[in-house]
């Protein structure tokens, strides 16, 4: 006899966790699944030779408000979120001009967020003035202004007011890449509005102590905590359906049967491969093959004798260090631009015990294809390598090694399963651009009965990858929740 659940998530990324846990505490009958050994996903949590960390370097939960604080809440663990303030530094490199740096520390209160920027930039009062009424119109849309611009995309907002100085164009396109994961000419204003919109009403932002898979972790705990069932190292191999309709899930040794299957494992693999395109009408498959993915990521991590870098996060940008459709173009030829943005960050300087003691370790990456098999990472790292003995010649002395050069095919093999040419090893996931993002993402409701999307390729909005995956946990559990009562007033399972 096969195990029976109302609800079968697959894949315990931060979307799909934080779904099964709440449906758990709903009362639903809930098993999650996933293919690692650790839950997490993308967030994954790694432990290298006494280091700890992500693949890559992630920040930026907001201490007050947000997705993460909102799912802590309503699992009743607030308690357990445990999120640590470091201090921020925003690199900036004017053109012909040195390296210029700012640092937010923890606990500042600004009255003016964009002092720093403007002094890094090199502003005269007219450019001043000109960039902060780009930002304060950005700051000031309304709801329905944002819906109005979802099919506007970035580029286009900023050609339309005309002359504008380089640097806010600079900064807003290389934003296209940090804040969405997209690329210039495709990512919606709206996005990038309302995600500086939530930023900006979250209070202070921090690095989870323990890490992101910690967090994970603990909403897991919640799941099991509420009666909820997880397996991991435990590979979905299809997803079934019975008579046009979802009945469950098959993975190598054992077939769990449900009404309901959600899931985590992506659009693209979970259509195309999990389901199979037979069991949906050509246009719905042609649609989701047509979803654009966001970016890939890369990273490097610098692990140095002694304590040398003095902030938590780094972030360094110029005018010029966006990607955009030609340069990706020609990255995918390792051609890699002359400047290109870096972030980073240091998690034992907002966790020491996620550090051996007297040493450190820097996660710093950049941008690039998601196309697992990609060939233009070594001249990506060669060129992170570069920029790093540039800007910090001070710390290069104590680098012990140089190593973990994670990139797309990393992250598909954690996360989802590549499926499609140059798809796989996105850095957020799909949906990134102009007509899939805003009121036109993804429906996390399938046509395919019982059969629902979370993270972030649906359900979310409006939020960096983390936190959008969060967002959509958060809203694809009341929608499955309200679907598995509907079934339960004419069906009696």
């Amino acid at each position: 006899m096969a195990d029976k659940y109302d609800v079968i998530v697959v894949g315990a990324g931060l979307g799909g966790s934080v779904c099964a846990a709440l449906l758990a505490k709903a009362g639903v009958k809930t098993l999650l699944l996933d293919k690692n050994s650790r839950v997490g996903g993308k967030a994954i949590g790694i432990s290298v030779n006494g280091f700890r960390s992500e693949n890559w370097p992630t920040f930026g939960i907001p201490m007050e408000a947000g997705p993460f604080v909102e799912a802590f809440r309503r699992l009743g663990i607030e308690s357990k979120l445990d999120v640590a303030p470091g201090s921020f530094a925003m690199m900036y490199r004017p053109k012909g001009g040195k390296w210029a740096t700012h640092v937010d520390a923890p606990g500042s209160k600004v009255e003016d967020a964009t002092v720093n920027f403007f002094d890094s930039w090199g502003l005269d009062p007219e450019e001043r003035e000109a960039c902060l009424n780009v930002l304060a119109e950005m700051a000031m849309f309304t709801p329905e202004q944002l819906d109005e611009l979802d099919d506007v995309s970035v580029q286009q907002w900023i050609a339309d007011k005309g002359d504008v100085p380089g640097p806010i164009r600079g900064f807003l396109a290389t934003h296209s890449n940090l804040m969405a994961t997209g690329l210039y000419e495709l990512v919606s204003i709206s996005e990038i509005a309302r995600i500086m919109q939530v930023f900006g009403g979250g209070g202070e932002t921090g690095y989870p102590r323990g890490g992101y898979g910690r967090v994970v972790e603990d909403i897991t705990d919640a799941l099991e905590a509420n009666g909820g069932k997880l397996l991991t190292s435990t590979r979905v191999e299809r997803i079934v359906v019975e008579d046009g309709r979802v009945a469950g899930v098959e993975t190598k040794d054992e077939v769990f049967r449900a009404p309901i299957v959600v899931s985590n494992a992506g659009i693209h693999p979970t259509v195309l491969k999990l389901v199979g395109e037979e069991h949906f009408d050509k246009s719905y498959v042609g649609y989701v093959k047509d979803i654009v993915p966001s970016l890939g990521f890369t990273s490097v991590r610098y692990i140095f004798s002694k304590p040398v870098m003095e902030h938590g996060v780094y972030v360094a940008t110029t005018e010029d260090s966006y990607l955009d459709l030609e340069r990706l173009d020609r990255m995918r030829d390792g051609i890699i631009p002359d400047e290109i943005a870096l972030d980073g960050v240091v998690p034992c300087h907002f966790d020491p015990e996620m550090a051996p003691e007297g040493k450190q370790m820097l996660l710093l990456g950049t941008w690039c294809t998601p196309d697992p098999d990609g060939k233009e990472l070594e001249a990506v790292h060669k060129k992170i390598d570069e920029m790093f003995d540039e800007m910090f010649p001070e710390a290069v002395p104590y680098i012990e090694s140089r190593e973990g050069r994670v990139g797309p095919a990393e992250i598909s093999k954690v996360s989802r399963d590549s499926v499609l040419p140059g798809v796989g090893g996105e850095a957020a996931g799909l949906a990134v651009t102009v007509g899939y993002s805003g009121k036109s993402k993804p429906d996390p409701k399938s046509p395919l009965p019982g059969l629902f999307f979370v993270g972030h390729d649906a359900g979310g909005s409006g939020h960096l990858a983390s936190h959008q995956a969060v967002n959509s946990g958060l809203n694809v559990a009341s929608v499955v929740r309200f679907y598995w009562m509907e079934r339960r007033s004419v069906v009696r399972s």
